[in-house]
């Protein structure tokens, strides 16, 4: 496992303070109960957006450095699509689209499915997105794009990789990137949390007592092993 770093720690504490990441018990959608919850609708202020949205900014930057236009699903991925371009603007120095989807066409006015920059033949249009559960809305915001757009798709990044697994028994993640090509990158997985709580002061996160035990026993029944 990497050591977390500066910007991995700083991401940790942001998220905590704003909380989108929790500690407790949370029953989730599957049923399961989990020691931990993230939420990204919790970044709820133009500063807090702002900062996540560097974040996002720094990993596309880095993995598809001459990305057009940042994508994000409707409903939680059209602030972070938004933040987001504003942040890889500045860092590229290159004006940079946004673009999200209605989740259903718009008959008057502005018709259509999407709003934001349209794509044009071969341009590369990066997703943004909170987490990756089963990966069903991932798969069709791909299929939407691809079916409306002639464009490359460089990556999906996500918030937050819970390294689990899904309904199946499988890993929803690499699921995704094998079936539509498109690698995913994960600003901070729970393997981060775990590492940050064990390195004895938390990483500067504040959490329960007995909270890094339960997400050890969480993982061992219900993760898929290597960190994203």
């Amino acid at each position: 496992m990497q050591p977390n770093t500066p910007g991995k720690t700083d991401l940790l504490r942001l998220m905590q303070q704003v909380e989108a990441l929790q500690f407790g018990q949370f029953t989730l959608k599957s049923g399961r109960v989990s020691p931990y919850f993230f939420n990204s609708a919790r970044f709820r202020t133009g500063g807090q957006l702002a900062r996540l949205g560097h974040h996002y900014a720094q990993a596309i930057y880095a993995a598809a450095p001459d990305t057009d236009i940042v994508f994000g699903p409707a409903y939680k991925g059209v602030p972070l699509c938004v933040a987001t371009a504003m942040a890889l603007a500045e860092i590229s120095g290159r004006d940079i689209g946004y673009l999200f989807n209605r989740k259903e066409a718009k008959t008057h006015g502005d018709k259509g499915m999407f709003v934001g920059q349209q794509p044009q033949p071969g341009q590369r249009v990066a997703m943004v997105d909170d987490v990756i559960t089963d990966g069903l809305t991932k798969h069709e915001a791909v299929a939407l794009l691809r079916e409306a757009f002639d464009v490359d798709i460089p990556a999906l990044v996500i918030a937050f990789n819970r390294m689990e697994t899904d309904s199946q028994g499988g890993d929803a993640l690499r699921a995704f990137e094998e079936k539509t090509g498109i690698p995913v990158i994960a600003l901070i997985s729970v393997a981060d949390v775990e590492e940050a709580i064990a390195a004895g002061d938390a990483g500067g996160l504040e959490v329960p007592p007995g909270a890094l035990e339960d997400i050890r026993a969480y993982r061992r029944e219900f993760g898929i092993g290597a960190a994203g």
